[in-house]
């Protein structure tokens, strides 16, 4: 191999581990900053609330862009009071691509708490094809039980991506009726890989 060639070899290497070119060691791309607007322009790109049609007037979800993190926006979900005694998981919630079966990721966000009486989360779900079977699952509550009224706080959770998994979703949120009277705000939103 003569000398220009090794120069063009060592020249590619570089613009590979600088740029971050190798899915090895990137992040997946999830918008967890939720500063991108959606084809609908009401919710950050490609983040949707999960509404509930009976309970849809005891629970805020808010773009926000008064608390944040990082850069400007947050994502908040907000339960009434009067809320019914009805067991609801409220949360922020999209699909990600990307991923490798597999392959192991930590997904981390921030998270901050007014009045929570059970914990916040940020979990992961990975899904099979019939979209019906639940091949993995992983949440930060477990490890990081976010209650009571907390400044940003960072969350974290490690997954393996099941074989057969076809669909992988992120869900940040709050459940009733625990949380009536509380609010949760989510920022700062990744995913990368471990090995």
């Amino acid at each position: 191999m003569n000398k220009k060639s090794l120069i063009v070899m060592a020249i590619m290497c570089v613009v590979v581990v600088a740029g971050g070119c190798g899915s090895e060691t990137s992040e997946l791309s999830i918008d967890g900053s939720f500063e991108s607007i959606s084809t609908f322009e009401k919710t950050p790109n490609d983040w949707y609330p999960t509404i509930v049609t009976r309970t849809k007037e005891f629970v805020d979800f808010e773009w926000d862009n008064q608390v944040a993190y990082v850069g400007n926006r947050s994502v908040s979900i907000a339960i009434d009071l009067d809320h019914p005694e009805e067991q609801i998981a409220y949360n922020w919630t999209k699909t990600i691509t990307g991923y490798e079966e597999g392959k192991t990721y930590e997904l981390s966000g921030w998270v901050k708490a007014e009045k929570l009486n059970s914990p916040a989360w940020i979990c992961i779900q990975c899904w099979g094809e019939s979209k019906t079977e639940m091949l993995g699952f992983n949440t930060t509550q477990r490890d990081y039980p976010i209650t009571g009224t907390m400044d940003w706080t960072q969350v974290k959770t490690v997954f393996t991506v099941p074989a057969g998994t076809t669909e992988v979703r992120i869900r940040a949120g709050i459940a009733t009726p625990d949380n009536r009277g509380g609010r949760v705000w989510f920022d700062g939103l990744s995913v990368r890989p471990l090995d």
